[in-house]
Parts: C-alpha cells; structure tokens; sequence
C-alpha cells in the first residue's frame, strides 16, 4: 500500500490544468494538424507565425475554459468527458475529413443506435485505446490537490486571466492572417481545432435551444408615440451587404464603369455613409436598432404597415412585422437579390394613400471570397475574374477587382430595377439604400471584412455608399458623413413619428412643401442641403 502511495501522481489543479490542457491540446490536433495547417498556406509557403498564433489562441481559450469547470468535484469528470469527445471528434475529423460544427453536435445528439452502430470499425480501437481508456486511467490515478477555498479560486482566476491575455494577444497581432484563413476556409481552422470546435458547437447548440425560452422572460420594450401628422408617403430602405463605396463609379471610382444605371437616373442623392461594425450579424443593429427598439417594430406598433422582404436573414431586427423570404426564383431556382423586386411589386399595387415603409434586404451584395455568386452570369462583365475561395494566393489583383466590381454592377442593376417599380407605381416615396458595411481586397494584406473588438474599421470597410431618390421634393441635410444610426432618424422623422424615447436628432432628408416651380421641373442630379 505504501509503495502504491509512493507511485500515485499528485497535483495541484492548476498544475493538472495546465499540464492536461497543453497535453490534451497538443496530442489530438497533432493527429489532423495537416488538415488545419493547409490553409495557412500563402505564395511563399506556410505562414509559421499566423498559424502558431492561432493554435497559441486556441491553447489560451481552452485552458481558460477548463480552469473556470475544474473544481474539486468536476475536474476528473470534465476531464474524461473532453477526453471521450475530443477523441471521437479526432478520429471523424480524420477518417471522414468532417467539420464539427453546431449542427454535427446537434445531429450527434439525435443519432439512434443504428446510425451508432453503421459508424463503429476496427479503426476506431488504437483511437479507444491510445486517446480514451489510457488518458482515462491515468487522469483518475492522479492526486489532485486544491488549496482553501478563497486561495484555489484566486489561483484558478489568476490561471484564467493569464490565459485569456494570451489568446487575445495572440490573436490581435496575427489578426489578418488569421482572419484570411478563416474565410478561406469557410471557418473550417475553428470546425477542425480541438476541442475548440466542441466547446463552440456546444455552446452555440446550448444558446440557440434556450434563445425562445429567454426571449418568453425578456419583457418587451414598450414603445410610446404618435404620427403627429398624416400624409401620403412610402418610405422603402434598402440594406445592402459588403458593398464599399470606393468602387462606385458614382462615387468616382475610375478603373471601370461600376454603375451605368445610376448614372442614368436623375435626382439621385449620393452621400457619404459611415460603417462602425464590420460583420452582418452587428451591423444590421447599427441601421435598423435604437436603444433595444427595433425600426420596424415602432413603425409598425405605430399604426403604419410595415413589411421586410428579404434575400438574405435580416436575424432579429424585423420579428415585427416579421420578414419575407424570397421564393420561386428565376434563376433555375437559385435566389438573387433582384428577387426581392417582385415583392416590392405586389406590395405597391396595394397602395392608395398613407404612411407605409419597406425595409428590403439585399443580402448578398458584394459578400466575399466566392463573389461570383453574388450574381448572375450575365453579369461577368469584368474579366478576368478570380473563382477561388483562396483570394490572396490563387487570384491576381486585377482578377479579385473584376469579380468584385461585378458584384456593384450587380448592386447597381439592382437598385435601378427598384426605382424604376417604385416611379412606374406611380407612388409618393423616398428610396434609401446602404450597405452595412464595406470590404476589404489586400489593403495591407487585409481581405474580406471585419476587426477586432475595439479595433476601427479601416476605410475601406467603413466608407459605405448611401444614396436617396424621392419622388416628392425633400431637401438633404449636408454633413460631411452620415452614420448609419441617422437612417433610423430620418425613416422616423419622415413619418412625422413623434417619441420621448429618443431623439432624431440624426434625421438627414426633410420634406418641402410643394412648390409650383417642384412640379414644373423634375429634380436634378446634386447634393441639395438645409442650413
């Protein structure tokens, strides 16, 4: 008994933290390390750097997550629990070169027996020996030792914090890198790191199941105001998506003619817009959000009818009066933006007078790296174009700003095609459209789009296009740059909405009284302003 004693392995939980994190960390993404390594890949070979700061990121978040579980009644299970899942998720990454994402843990959860057993092989015993039962056996052999109460949790606090400086340095420094090979990979560098992607799946799988039952407790906000006038007007915004204004031929982008519809319309307003987030899923809030109240919801709480029609998900930000989806595409079934056109259409053949406003979603716009699907063949125009997901390696500049600027000319069919249903209706209206955010394409080395938190967006990606067309006379307030939280003013102010919950102080579009001279003369093509 003395001499097993002797044997037995003791450690503190943070030693045992550490040391079976890096281990766990280091042996099951050594067995798949090629599968993560290749697209870390550039035109001079591996970048080294970007990729030991993405596994040094990921090692960070791991032991961060470990040591906030490891107490002393759940440090042994948790530990053999990653050691089962990171095992299993090793070998399906490597025998079936999968992805283990949110919906691979959620199929996981509804596999039966049968599928269970169709997916057992001989291959599996080294995995089940080698990766399970030995690590198993010596985890449960280990001594582990936890100071009082108060000291083991400062140590565990002080583990974690150092940790999660780790990740986080590593990760803003390489950040481009890093960035690139994440949308290279369509995210596979996290679907494939273990047990990362565990944790990630689970976690998203965990907050989507009780994402309804939260929402049922959250009360709602509870919007107050009134239309203070009434009026004849249709108010239709249009979000886009990753369009940056520098390649708007309207905006005096030269290299090729981006936008020869719009440069045919007259009475077009064309204004600098300012982006602040650089990801769909953040920056929608930014246009269509003001303090927890959603544009569409006080619109349409107010008494005006209210519709969104979309091409892509516009997530949370129109439950009320819920969104539209695109459907019986004529693209051989595969949906474009110019699909939301027909909806619009129907929509304007109902009116006869009042208030109503549109929100339309043109959510694919110019989302990278696969542009071309963006838009339909018709619109190759610009060629060569690059068709690989692997931008910065496989395509040459020229090729990226052919497949790029196909998508504005794209956007730029688009947008004429709605105004030119919104002025055959023969409606009063005011047409805005902006995109949500720019992109990026090699501005020192940075592609697609998107920063960390706290980190500005680059020019590129901020400088947004925003364009207005009315059919009734309106003057534009002229400012250097409009954010895109003056949108969600001005729809308010344009419907003469009066609240105390917030001001509209941003508003950029006022209506004028009609004019004999407004009716006489359409109006012309310039930035108009009110002092």
């Amino acid at each position: 008994m003395a001499i097993g004693q002797k044997l037995r392995l003791r450690a503190s939980h943070v030693t045992f933290s550490i040391v079976f994190s890096v281990w766990l960390y280091a042996v099951y993404n050594a067995l798949n390390i090629d599968k993560l390594a290749k697209w870390f890949y550039g035109k001079d070979g591996l970048d080294f750097t970007a990729l030991s700061a993405y596994l040094l990121a990921g090692l960070g978040i791991f032991v961060a997550f470990f040591i906030l579980l490891a107490h002393r009644w759940t440090i042994k299970p948790l530990a053999t629990l990653l050691v089962v899942v990171s095992a299993a998720a090793t070998y399906f990454i490597s025998k079936y070169n999968v992805a283990i994402d949110s919906s691979m843990i959620r199929n996981t959860v509804y596999t039966d027996p049968t599928e269970v057993g169709q997916l057992l092989s001989p291959q599996m015993i080294p995995y089940v020996l080698l990766l399970i039962i030995l690590p198993a056996v010596v985890i449960w052999s280990v001594d582990i030792t936890f100071r009082a109460k108060g000291r083991y949790l400062y140590a565990s606090l002080k583990l974690f914090s150092v940790a999660l400086f780790v990740a986080i340095v590593a990760l803003y420094l390489n950040y481009t890198a890093i960035h690139r090979a994440g949308n290279v990979s369509n995210k596979y560098i996290v679907y494939s790191l273990v047990p990362i992607n565990l944790i990630s799946g689970t976690l998203s799988v965990v907050s989507s199941s009780t994402k309804p039952f939260l929402k049922s407790l959250k009360k709602d906000v509870e919007i107050t105001g009134q239309v203070s006038s009434l009026d004849n007007l249709v108010v239709v915004l249009a979000v886009g998506e990753s369009s940056r204004r520098r390649n708007f031929s309207v905006y005096g982008y030269r290299r090729q003619n981006t936008n020869p519809t719009l440069r045919k319309i007259r009475g077009l307003h064309f204004l600098n817009g300012i982006a602040t987030r650089g990801t769909t899923l953040y920056a929608l809030p930014e246009i269509l959000e003001k303090k927890n109240v959603k544009l569409p919801a006080i619109v349409s709480k107010l008494g005006i009818p209210t519709s969104c029609y979309v091409n892509f998900t516009l997530y949370d930000n129109c439950v009320l009066p819920g969104e539209t989806k695109v459907s019986k595409c004529g693209h051989g079934g595969k949906c474009y933006d110019e699909d939301v056109i027909p909806l619009l259409e129907d929509n304007l053949k109902s009116y006869v007078s009042g208030y109503r406003f549109v929100v339309l979603h043109l959510g694919g716009g110019s989302h990278g790296p696969a542009y071309a699907d963006r838009y339909p063949s018709e619109f190759q125009k610009f060629k060569p174009m690059c068709n690989d997901a692997d931008i910065a390696n496989e395509c040459t500049i020229d090729q990226l700003y052919n497949s790029y600027d196909n998508t504005i000319l794209y956007v730029d069919y688009v947008l004429g095609e709605i105004i030119k249903k919104l002025d055959g209706a023969r409606v009063p209206y005011v047409f805005i459209y902006l995109s949500d955010h720019g992109e990026s394409l090699m501005e020192d080395g940075r592609m697609f789009h998107g920063m960390p938190p706290g980190v500005p967006l680059p020019p590129e990606q901020a400088e947004v296009p925003l364009i207005v067309k009315s059919s009734v006379p309106i003057s534009i307030i002229e400012r250097p740059t409009y954010h895109q939280q003056d949108v969600f003013d001005t729809v308010l102010d344009l419907f003469a909405i009066q609240t105390t919950m917030f001001d509209t102080n941003g508003s950029f579009i006022k209506r004028r009284k009609v004019q004999r001279d407004d009716v006489a003369s359409p109006p012309q093509p310039h930035r108009s302003s009110l002092r």
